[in-house]
């Protein structure tokens, strides 16, 4: 019976070994997935043109070289078309040479004819390098500028560097753009962030028929201004409203009423934008979208982000400015309320198909924000801002295998007691644990002398 129960236990571990060597499954426990790789880079692996080959050249005894090997293992096993190797510069010189290897640690990515270097071994630097070399065609995005908009080189909590470096890291070209010849020709997609000032006449045209001709605009108006966009708005069917967005829900946060905030439940789970969005984002000082019934032909609208059922958009100046804001009825619109809209025009159909063109138009794209402060460097990196812009952007440019939640990075746990939390941590933790610990000890020693 012994040697048959002794055989059945063999039998199964040997069985249990077969079955984990075949079918490799990790379980990532942490709180934040912090061993998991993003859903952008299962996104840009699934879709990669063609191969992509990786080269570290790092030392053999490197300390590095293990935690590299973990990551890029779980590139390999989610793409057939990536392959890596690991190279010694000081056991084979001739293959540092032929890079041109002057640092340890460097790590060479290649895909066809385009390669990309990185010193930085972590997921975000790795998955950037995958997109720029399997990037066949540069994505251009120009800015607004002369009316007051966000500014580029802005360092300071208003600016927009944060968002520039964010979307050089993914390997578009940001640029400036003042509208004075039109919008150029390598345009991918047109930003206006925030303008204090109007639109000329002749600004607002050039704007409304880079649009009527398949243009894509990220359109972002703050409460109190009037951009002169009203009519180029209006064709696709959407108003940014007067009124200054309230949300009493931001209270229990911590934070201000003039800051709403839309809850992870408060996007639309169907637009590619935010379908796989589950952060909250916070839109200090913002003004409501409304989108009319009967759209255009050809318009179609999304209520991208809501706001919570507690919020109201308010339009008496004097209590917003005193802070002193209650909701009146008669005269504010109560939520939830649209705080962003996507809005898509699908090409006119020729009137004589046998003039259609070889090529189709493409499809108009416009992104209606009432606010522009949260993609500032003050909100880029609060709660999911920042994805939630750069996925706007994606969006905006067809990439969408940048449709989706980025590399995280590495945040440090802080953990902060109150006095009374410390005091009783200390005496029960430092101070009272070690001397029951050593009267324990003491008391078997004594009676194990005994005996």
């Amino acid at each position: 019976a012994s040697v048959s129960y002794v055989l059945t236990v063999l039998a199964v571990v040997v069985l249990v070994n077969f079955l984990a060597g075949r079918h490799h499954r990790r379980i990532d426990l942490t709180e934040n997935q912090a061993f998991s790789l993003s859903e952008q880079t299962d996104k840009v692996l699934e879709a990669l043109p063609r191969d992509v080959t990786i080269t570290a050249f790092v030392q053999g005894d490197s300390p590095t070289k293990q935690k590299l090997s973990d990551l890029l293992e779980e590139y390999k096993a989610r793409s057939s078309r990536f392959k890596y190797e690991f190279v010694d510069p000081d056991t084979h010189p001739a293959e540092a040479k032929r890079y041109g290897i002057t640092e340890y640690g460097t790590i060479v990515i290649e895909g066809g004819k385009q390669e990309s270097r990185q010193t930085t071994a972590d997921e975000e630097a790795l998955t950037n390098a995958l997109i720029k070399v399997t990037r066949d065609r540069e994505i251009t995005v120009y800015v607004t500028t002369g009316h007051g908009e966000r500014d580029l080189k802005d360092t300071q909590r208003a600016g927009l560097t944060l968002l520039k470096g964010a979307l050089e890291k993914q390997h578009y070209a940001v640029k400036p753009l003042v509208l004075n010849q039109g919008v150029p020709a390598d345009a991918s997609l047109v930003v206006i962030a925030g303008p204090q000032k109007p639109f000329l006449e002749a600004e607002a045209r050039m704007v409304k028929d880079y649009l009527d001709k398949g243009g894509r605009v990220f359109f972002m108006q703050d409460p109190d201004t009037d951009p002169g966009l009203k009519a180029v708005l209006a064709a696709y069917g959407v108003e940014v409203r007067k009124d200054v967005v309230i949300d009493k829900i931001s209270q229990l946060f911590g934070g201000d009423a003039l800051i709403p905030m839309v809850p992870a439940d408060g996007y639309d789970e169907f637009h590619p934008i935010t379908k796989s969005f589950r952060y909250q984002t916070f839109f200090p000082l913002a003004s409501s979208i409304a989108i009319q019934d009967k759209l255009p032909d050809g318009v179609a609208a999304t209520k991208l982000a809501q706001t919570s059922q507690y919020s109201w958009g308010a339009t008496n100046e004097a209590e917003i400015r005193s802070h002193r804001v209650t909701l009146d009825p008669g005269a504010d619109t109560k939520g939830p309320l649209t705080i962003a809209a996507a809005i898509t025009r699908k090409p006119p159909t020729p009137a004589d198909p046998a003039k259609t063109q070889s090529k189709t138009a493409p499809e108009t794209r416009l992104l209606v924000f009432g606010d522009s402060d949260f993609l500032t460097n003050a909100s880029f990196n609060a709660a999911g801002n920042g994805d939630l812009a750069l996925n706007a952007v994606a969006w905006l440019s067809e990439q969408e295998d940048l449709v989706s939640i980025r590399p995280k990075t590495s945040v440090p746990r802080v953990v902060i007691l109150s006095p009374q939390q410390a005091f009783y941590y200390f005496w029960t933790i430092v101070a009272l644990a070690p001397v029951i610990i050593s009267a324990v000890g003491v008391v078997i020693w004594v009676r194990r002398k005994k005996l």
